[in-house]
């Protein structure tokens, strides 16, 4: 595994919470059990496409996907973009970290464990077809330690795009490709 790839995979990692409108974790011992939970209600976006999800993860949506919204338990599929979250810079993009790249998407269970806190709960509600900037927190990606080349303290800036969306038991795949 090449090391944007690893470090993409551990920046898309380790979160077993869906957030509630409201922002209140909602995860249970069945979903760190591995269980198929229903996830609550998604919080809807402001007028300027803007989402606050939980405190220290937030989602500006930049086109509007198509079709049904990713739950806890599905598989997803997304291009993603990872750069570091800068201010000063122009779209608030400083150095990029990681690209899924190419025509495959990079894919993963939501929810499943391995990703950092931010990851699941922002990309959970997402429209099939859904472009969305992402932005995580350090207190919900790698905090004061890090992980190279992420430097400590950095908050995270994703691009993504839900190309593909089915169900935990589901054999069929529903998407853009």
């Amino acid at each position: 595994m090449k090391p944007f790839h690893l470090v993409f995979a551990c920046c898309a990692a380790s979160s077993l919470l869906a957030c509630s409108p409201s922002g209140e974790s909602t995860a249970t011992d069945e979903q760190a059990a591995g269980a198929v939970v229903v996830s609550v209600a998604c919080p809807g976006a402001n007028e300027d496409g803007e989402i606050e999800i939980r405190p220290g993860l937030s989602a500006k949506v930049l086109s509007n996907g198509y079709g049904r919204t990713a739950a806890l338990g599905d598989h997803a599929g997304v291009h993603a973009v990872l750069w570091l979250h800068d201010e000063s810079q122009p779209e608030r993009k400083g150095l990029e970290i990681w690209s899924s790249g190419g025509d495959e998407p990079f894919e993963f269970q939501i929810g499943s464990s391995g990703f950092i806190d931010g990851w699941s709960p922002g990309i959970e509600c997402m429209h099939l077809g859904e472009t969305r900037e992402l932005i995580i927190a350090p207190e919900l990606a790698y905090g004061e330690r890090g992980r190279p080349p992420v430097p400590g303290d950095a908050t995270l800036l994703y691009e993504l795009e839900l190309v593909t969306l089915r169900g935990p038991d589901d054999d069929r795949e529903a998407g853009s490709q």
